[in-house]
């Protein structure tokens, strides 16, 4: 990050020894500094196709060398680089924040050999038909069989589904699936290029060039302006009868308020948001958000916990809530299955002294029993009682049915009282997920929001490039590999970070590191007001550099009073930019 501040720390060097050795050189030097990095980012911007350039500020670099005021020239250097430096330091930060996620996320394949040994390699150097193992809990990289007896896998990163799925041998399994299970062997169908996984990165890419360019707040400022001074700057020249007088109005004219003010402001904006352990990859997108009335939300993950949770039980016999939790956590407590983990959450919800079962044994996919107060239950799938949504658990003994655990993912605490509160605010809300429509519509059905279910990553992704078309800003909130080609091609993309998906990290201009919606009503807040504020001061330095140009029109003020006038409108309205970095 240090690398940011290097052409500033040289401008500011070069202006020292020009101070200490009264030598003309060195200002001229920073001037030449200044001349050639304008071009270098004008050639850049011009290729991207962005004509909202650093005029002004050329032209004073230019004409301050022709005139041989080389001070007013090396101060408008510093101001330039200094601005650039500022903004591109705010987004290097909250890059590094992500980089975190992103390394932890799976490169290598574990290659099963024949002689049993297991080499770890590159995803791409993996050949179809390799057997590859999957431990507990990591991202299944390749698709292939399944050549273990049965398998238990989350498939929310594909389908928006957060039950975890059993499966036997030889079924086909996505990449991009988490496996919940045990170790499993896989035997790999086609290459890394060729994947689910890959095809969705490969989406992202896709999204991420076809973006549109966005007009930004200086760009849309610059215009006007650089116009008026263009004017005063010639009209300048004839009435003062040299190139002092209009280099003394582009002096004052140099848009410092664009080139510093603006960054200033956003800075503050990021940092601002990382307080809330929200990350913003780039300040665009806080401009972006300022202005997205139109909202799509996933699912799962999302809205809703994105984890299996006991929502209600049924009991029989005479057997009590209670006895029945009691009883089922202490022989789930013996097991590593999500539907167990949640059983058991949900009695130290009621109770915190959990008693242990003896004589426990699981099979894969079939259940588990253990023997509790000298009585024996099993815990399986209750096959013959369908629920909506939801998995349901059966507790059971020799004298037949206990109870029943009904399991679902249940909406976040607060996302009822975040989509109420935005739909007041004038936003439209949508909600995409891969589930279906019963079970999507028996959570948010009486939530203002409109649902699309049953839809693929490639499905969201033309649903949201289908709205792009009818508004101007689009912003998706998610948070798994299959959001990301979604997140991608949103205007702006949010992102619920999560360790395996990296798709999803590297697609989204904003990671909120907590799983709390409200985050997502606070950075749109937060992105008003870094705006508002930026607004504020941009047009604030352009009214004082306005009335600044007409003193100096009528040659009231020379380039380098000039020059160290601007810098006073300077620390005005960066002073104000601060307060984006403070609560609205």
């Amino acid at each position: 990050m240090v690398r940011v501040f290097f052409l500033p720390a040289v401008v500011i060097l070069l202006g020292f020894f020009g101070f200490v050795y009264h030598e003309p050189f060195f200002f001229a030097s920073a001037g030449v500094i200044g001349v050639v990095k304008i071009v270098v980012d004008s050639i850049r911007n011009i290729r991207a196709k962005n004509y909202a350039l650093d005029y002004i500020a050329f032209l004073a670099l230019v004409v301050s060398l022709v005139a041989h005021e080389y001070l007013a020239g090396a101060v408008v250097a510093l101001m330039f680089a200094s601005g650039e430096a500022l903004e591109a330091f705010a987004e290097g930060k909250a890059t590094q924040s992500l980089r975190a996620l992103l390394d932890r996320l799976p490169k290598n394949a574990r290659v099963l050999h024949d002689d049993g040994t297991i080499e770890a390699q590159p995803l791409t150097q993996v050949v179809p038909g390799a057997h590859i193992m999957v431990l507990r809990n990591e991202l299944v990289p390749l698709d292939g069989l399944l050549l273990s007896p049965k398998g238990i896998f989350n498939e929310a990163n594909l389908t928006g589904e957060s039950l975890p799925h059993t499966v036997s041998a030889q079924t086909f399994i996505k990449s991009g699936v988490v496996n919940v299970g045990e170790t499993i062997t896989l035997a790999v169908s086609g290459a890394f290029a060729t994947s689910t996984y890959a095809r969705i990165v490969d989406l992202v890419a896709r999204a991420r060039e076809d973006k549109a360019p966005f007009v930004r707040l200086s760009a849309r400022a610059n215009i006007p302006f650089t116009s008026i001074a263009l004017l005063l700057a010639t009209g300048a020249y004839f009435f003062t009868g040299g190139l002092t007088g209009a280099l003394a109005v582009l002096v004052v004219a140099t848009p410092c308020p664009l080139i510093i003010a603006a960054p200033v402001a956003f800075l503050g904006g990021i940092s601002r948001a990382a307080r809330s352990q929200i990350i913003v990859k780039r300040s665009v997108a806080l401009e972006q958000l300022a202005r997205a009335k139109t909202l799509f939300f996933d699912k799962t993950g999302t809205l809703t916990l994105g984890a299996p949770e006991v929502t209600e039980v049924r009991t029989f016999q005479g057997m009590t809530e209670h006895e029945a939790l009691h009883i089922a956590a202490a022989i789930e407590f013996h097991s590593l299955h999500p539907l167990a983990r949640a059983i058991v959450a949900r009695y130290e919800t009621i109770e915190n002294h959990l008693t242990v079962a003896t004589e426990v044994r699981e099979t894969l996919g079939e259940g588990i029993t253990g023997t509790v107060d000298g009585a024996v239950y099993t815990i399986a799938h209750a096959e013959d009682i369908q629920e909506q949504g939801s998995i349901v658990l059966a507790l059971t003994s020799a004298r037949g049915v206990h109870a029943y655990f009904i399991i679902a993912d249940t909406i976040k605490e607060d996302a009822r009282a975040v989509l109420c509160a935005l739909v007041a605010k004038g936003f439209v809300l949508h909600m995409v997920t891969g589930d279906t429509y019963e079970n999507a519509q028996k959570l948010f059905g009486s939530l203002p929001i409109q649902i699309h279910a049953g839809i693929s990553p490639e499905e969201k992704y033309a649903l949201i490039d289908g709205a792009k078309k009818n508004t101007e800003t689009v912003v998706m909130i998610g948070d798994g590999l299959n959001d990301a080609p979604a997140l991608a091609r949103a205007s702006v993309g949010m992102v619920f970070s999560g360790t395996e998906n990296s798709a999803a990290i590297d697609a989204a201009d904003v990671a909120i590191m907590g799983s709390d919606v409200a985050s997502v009503a606070e950075t749109l807040t937060l992105s008003r007001h870094t705006v508002r504020v930026a607004t504020q001061s941009v047009w604030v330095g352009i009214g004082l550099s306005s009335l600044a140009m007409l003193v100096a029109f009528f040659g009231y003020i020379p380039p380098v009073t000039g020059a160290l006038l601007q810098e006073g409108i300077d620390i005005l309205v960066i002073l104000n930019a601060l307060r984006a970095a403070f609560k609205t």
